[in-house]
């Protein structure tokens, strides 16, 4: 049982959004010459996407991969995988879905896996496209990116396949590779234009927002040296506690008494964060007045950033172990080097060049985790990540371009360069310009909008069995108030429902042309399956007879119906069939129809604009009521 303060714990714990991904290579004839040909591969993909994520400004943690061992033995082999936390710019994982698709294209033999803390993401995204034999019970383990196409290994076909494809539950996960490779069909075209319309509505340079801030000195080169430094000083600031908040009453390290103006680069997400939130300017503060806007502006998103690097500042930790090493004389690193070199790593980049410089950091924190590796195997669960052990996330902490240097050491390194002259070399470098946040602002034509992008494909698949059933019907063309009642009144009484939810008119028409397909046309005596009535089969153990009853029903209905007639206000309440006279006779039948109708008006007009049962049952027909407006 859990104690009052566990449940205080759970109660203030916040989920970790996060994406996992792993990309499965043929194994070779011996694991030596596996973990060698993964280590070729591993450097050859980090340098394939750095000039990608050169300038990309990660959220949270950036992408990240290193050779692994499934906990499972499933693949019994290793593999490259990674983690990544992205936390509240789900724009990081799309980006991350690009970089696996590109590293898909390049790599013909490369079999990719993606999922998230939500499921596997391919499928959540193409939920709409997907063919109705899959669902959560047997798709686990059967989707992949391949040669940039997404695959979903299909339900066996032939007694042959079921050798290598079950027919329900849970594929192994080797199997599937190696059933992906051997020619396993991409998915559907309606399918592939779904992800691949999700990427390319998030590409990197979208997320980026530049803004104009009034820094202190120290602050402004810090960022402008390491830009990627940002997203760490928002979270630090986003989330303060009062004992972070204590750094930000001195300001020893940014010290605002000398301030400079210059552009910074946000994320959308960060920048959001951090004009959103009311903050007062502690004492080492002094802002501009309000009626100043711009400067206020400038001086109130540079004061919040400030402090937020104060205290990310003071909230790291020294670890200085691993930027100690001495790479220059280490020969294994060398002979490293040298072969990276012949496998055209370097890009033809010459020595000293920004890129250049990059893929040397990146040989560098690779050839230390190969070193670690070799005493000990990195072994992962792929099927249960276990997202509060501090390791899970080790190899992707760092969203910094060295990774093996804490963001304290980091900052140390970056202040133990500064003077006046470098910090003005750095802002005439600058060229960014202030960008508008209007994006911010969206009113409720522009959510309309994007809210009918989003639903374009829902809602035409919509129209089209609503327009199959009016046709079925008979009725006319377009969407009247009848019609909408009749189409209700059919739902109501003529769907089905399970442990799956209601059945829609699509559902409904493939489940129709199952049920065809399995009819029994050979057995006469076929009559369907076999029912169990508990009620009738206890009845007749204990002598009872249901006769007496099912007759006595009809009299029961007449009594309740009387019993309602009595009461005034129930009976009043239901509208009655109208005559040509003037005055309402009592003992009318009730219209069921316009009863209907006023029941269904009421309830859409209580949800005021929100979603709600009325809103949501009729938006599965393809039906969107007006606003309520007086006019």
């Amino acid at each position: 049982m859990d104690t009052l303060q566990d449940v205080f714990k759970g109660s203030s714990a916040k989920d970790i959004d996060y994406v996992q991904y792993a990309i499965y290579l043929p194994s070779q004839d011996t694991e030596a010459a596996t973990l060698s040909y993964l280590q070729d591969t591993l450097a050859m993909i980090n340098s394939l996407i750095q000039p990608l994520i050169k300038d990309y400004i990660w959220h949270k943690d950036r992408f990240h991969l290193s050779i692994a061992y499934d906990h499972g033995q499933d693949p019994s082999y290793p593999f490259l995988f990674g983690i990544s936390r992205f936390g509240d710019c789900i724009n990081d994982e799309w980006f991350m879905v690009y970089l696996l698709q590109t590293i898909s294209l390049r790599l013909s033999e490369a079999v990719v896996s993606i999922c998230d803390n939500d499921g596997d993401v391919l499928l959540i995204e193409a939920a709409h496209e997907l063919p109705l034999w899959l669902d959560p019970s047997n798709s686990e383990n059967r989707v992949y990116l391949y040669r940039g196409q997404v695959h979903i290994i299909p339900l066996p076909q032939s007694p042959a396949d079921i050798l290598h494809v079950p027919t329900s539950g849970r594929l192994q996960r080797q199997k599937a590779i190696a059933h992906v490779r051997q020619g396993c069909p991409a998915a559907s075209d309606p399918i592939q234009r779904a992800i691949h319309h999700r990427m390319l509505e998030s590409p990197a340079h979208q997320e980026i927002h530049r803004a104009k801030c009034l820094l202190p000195s120290k602050a402004a080169f810090v960022l402008l040296s390491e830009p990627q430094l940002i997203t760490l000083a928002v979270e630090a600031f986003y989330l303060r506690d009062p004992v972070s908040m204590k750094a930000c009453a001195a300001m020893r390290t940014f010290s605002p008494i000398t301030t400079v103006e210059t552009v910074v680069r946000f994320t959308k997400t960060t920048y959001a964060q951090t004009v959103s939130q009311k903050f007062y300017p502690p004492k080492p503060f002094r802002l501009p007045a309000m009626n100043q806007r711009k400067q206020y502006k400038y001086a109130e998103l540079g004061m919040k950033v400030a402090c937020g690097l104060e205290m990310l500042y003071h909230l790291s930790e020294h670890d200085s172990a691993d930027d100690s090493y001495d790479f220059e004389h280490d020969k294994k690193y060398l002979a490293y080097i040298a072969h990276l070199t012949k496998l055209g790593y370097f890009r033809s980049e010459r020595p000293g060049s920004q890129l250049y410089n990059l893929l040397l950091l990146q040989s560098k924190e690779q050839y230390l985790q190969y070193k670690k590796q070799e005493s000990h195997k990195h072994l992962v669960s792929l099927d249960d990540i276990d997202v509060d052990d501090d390791d899970t996330f080790k190899g992707s902490d760092s969203v910094l371009s060295n990774g093996t240097s804490l963001v304290r050491k980091r900052i140390d390194d970056l202040l133990s360069q500064y003077s006046e002259e470098k910090l003005q070399l750095l802002l005439d470098q600058n060229t960014d310009h202030e960008e508008s946040d209007d994006w911010m602002n969206v009113d409720p034509k522009q959510l309309e909008e994007l809210l009918m992008k989003r639903m374009g494909n829902i809602k035409d698949s919509m129209m089209d069995d609503l327009k199959q059933d009016f046709e079925d019907d008979g009725l006319e063309d377009g969407m009247d108030l009848e019609a909408m009642m009749s189409n209700l009144e059919n739902f109501v009484e003529n769907k089905k429902s399970g442990v799956d939810g209601v059945e829609f008119p699509r559902e409904m028409a493939s489940d129709d042309s199952e049920e065809e397909e399995e009819e029994y046309s050979d057995d006469d005596e076929y009559q369907g399956p076999i029912k169990f009535d508990m009620d009738k089969f206890m009845s007749i153990l204990k002598g009872e007879s249901s006769f007496k009853k099912e007759e006595n029903m009809t009299d029961v209905m007449q009594e309740m119906d009387q019993e309602i007639s009595s009461h005034d206000k129930i009976s009043g309440s239901f509208a009655k069939l109208t005559t040509n006279e003037e005055e309402e006779d009592e003992n009318a039948p009730v219209d069921v129809q316009l009863n209907l109708v006023k029941n269904v008006l009421e309830s859409f007009k209580s949800q005021q604009g929100l979603p709600g049962p009325v809103g949501n049952l009729l938006n599965q027909f393809g039906f969107v009521l007006p606003g309520d407006n007086e006019e």
